[in-house]
């Protein structure tokens, strides 16, 4: 069957949008991500504006909206946690950013239980590719997956990588190795571009432009592995995107303050290359 795309955008990434005038209230947000046409909203729980599960639940509803939890976890408590507010906004997939530092055996016996509570849940946990993490090392995280449960998949974020291990450009063919192994065992894509010194470029800029053709390609290849994955499943799950551009810090500024960029319409710039990205894999895949 046909594997389809599905696009979310994190509420995080809408906190002080519009850049100009009053912020958009929780409702105006979810009023744009549906006129847009997204499929849902992601909900980081570590986020400084995160909705109330109570609230946010019923306004998702009303707009055919689906949700995806993110979560910083560093104990079963913070997992639990997590699972309980995913049962109120009816979540079904958890992107956890695991805070356990220590020997292997010691992160893979965290992570083996981690996705066991949230199978037990009928929550799909993936762990995130980010810098402060269990995950921010990408060849530790390579080295990791050989040793994890092969349901264990991945939420890929390469600007984490590009960023914290300063990649040059072109990236090396030992880096394109890792990145090869990591888009075998991904779930998801987000949609943030980095270079080697910012984890948060604004679109659109000559400088950057190297970069942002550089993030499509592995999207295609991420979406292309995904796909293959997927594609004799009976009913396969639809391939998950996404946007995820954040407020300050994470967004550029001026002296002043001010954004460099629209990040709503950097968000929206993301949506559609994504899909194109998307296409080209479903593409390629047939073609080959």
């Amino acid at each position: 069957m046909t594997v389809r795309l599905e696009l979310c955008n994190s509420l995080w990434a809408m906190e002080d949008l519009p850049s100009a005038g009053e912020p958009w209230t929780l409702t105006e947000q979810l009023d744009r991500l549906a006129e847009a046409g997204f499929d849902g909203a992601a909900v980081d729980l570590g986020a400084r504006r995160r909705p109330e599960a109570q609230v946010l639940a019923p306004l998702l509803r009303e707009r055919a909206l689906g949700a995806v939890v993110f979560a910083f976890v560093a104990g079963d408590a913070d997992l639990d946690a997590a699972l309980r507010y995913a049962s109120l906004v009816e979540a079904r997939r958890m992107v956890v950013c695991g805070q356990v530092f220590g020997d292997d055996a010691t992160v893979i016996a965290a992570v083996h239980r981690w996705f066991g509570r949230c199978a037990e849940a009928g929550v799909r946990m993936q762990l995130e590719t980010h810098r402060n993490t269990l995950t921010d090392d990408m060849r530790r995280t390579t080295r990791l997956l050989g040793e994890l449960d092969e349901r264990v998949s991945l939420a890929i974020d390469l600007s984490h990588y590009v960023c914290g291990s300063e990649f040059p450009l072109p990236p090396t063919a030992e880096i394109e190795d890792h990145l090869e192994r990591l888009f075998a065992r991904a779930e998801s894509v987000q949609g943030r571009i980095a270079t080697r010194c910012q984890v948060q470029i604004p679109l659109g800029f000559p400088q950057h432009r190297a970069w942002e053709e550089l993030f499509e390609q592995w999207w295609i290849r991420a979406f292309a592995a995904i796909v293959r994955r997927r594609e004799d499943a009976a009913d396969p799950e639809p391939v998950l995107f996404c946007t995820e551009l954040g407020t300050t810090p994470y967004a550029i500024t001026d002296r002043e303050g001010r954004e460099l960029s629209d990040r709503w319409t950097d968000t929206l710039t993301l949506r559609d290359r994504a899909s194109a990205a998307f296409a080209a894999a479903q593409s390629d895949r047939v073609a080959s």
